[in-house]
């Protein structure tokens, strides 16, 4: 038993120590988002950007953080500058990559905090750049699976405020969960993430 214990911690420490700095860095990130120490992960996915000059992916996350904390903000002014300072990063990650459905996912996201923070302000300048962006995402990436599953979120939200039956983009979450079950990319840190926001995006579709 000793020995299969002393195995197993030697092959975690070997894999541990064959990350790379980035990858560390990285991991390192997650972490501390997973910890609520969101303005650590960001500062920390800023230095990984800044030495990491070609890849999209840090800036993208350091993004993300921004823009899915600014949800549980109460006040478009504390909100603000979240997403100001969530912008610049998706400006420099799409600097780094172009036609990027992921990045374009997140830009709509950014925008519709907005609306829901402000929506007598930011729904009628927004609202049109919210559906314009999912559609390019959609268009680059058609069975992107963040993009169709927050786009029929984003579908549904507007038809429940004109009035309208968000049942009728509930076809759009079968087709997610499909993408879901297919979404396999071999770059490391690739965005993922989505899955577990079906079953309240979904729970629409069952009232």
């Amino acid at each position: 038993m000793k020995t299969i214990i002393y195995t197993a911690t030697l092959l975690i420490s070997m894999l541990v120590n064959s990350q790379t700095a980035y990858e560390k860095g990285m991991t390192k990130a997650f972490a501390l988002w997973g910890e609520q120490k969101t303005d650590e992960s960001i500062n920390l996915f800023e230095r990984i950007a800044k030495a990491e000059k070609e890849n999209w992916l840090p800036y993208y996350y350091a993004a993300q953080v921004h823009i899915i904390t600014s949800f549980r903000i109460k006040g478009i002014d504390a909100v603000e500058p979240k997403l100001k300072k969530a912008q610049e990063y998706l400006n420099e990650a799409k600097t780094l990559s172009k036609n990027n459905a992921e990045i374009l996912v997140l830009e709509a996201m950014l925008n519709t905090s907005y609306v829901a923070h402000d929506p007598a302000v930011y729904g009628p300048t927004l609202s049109a750049k919210v559906e314009e962006l999912y559609q390019k995402a959609k268009a680059i990436e058609p069975k992107n699976p963040r993009a169709t599953l927050y786009h029929a979120e984003w579908q549904m939200g507007g038809a429940k405020y004109w009035g309208k039956d968000p049942k009728a983009f509930c076809p759009e979450i079968e087709k997610a969960i499909l993408y879901f079950e297919n979404d396999k990319h071999d770059t490391p840190f690739y965005p993922k993430w989505g899955k577990d926001r079906i079953s309240q995006v979904q729970a629409t579709c069952k009232e």
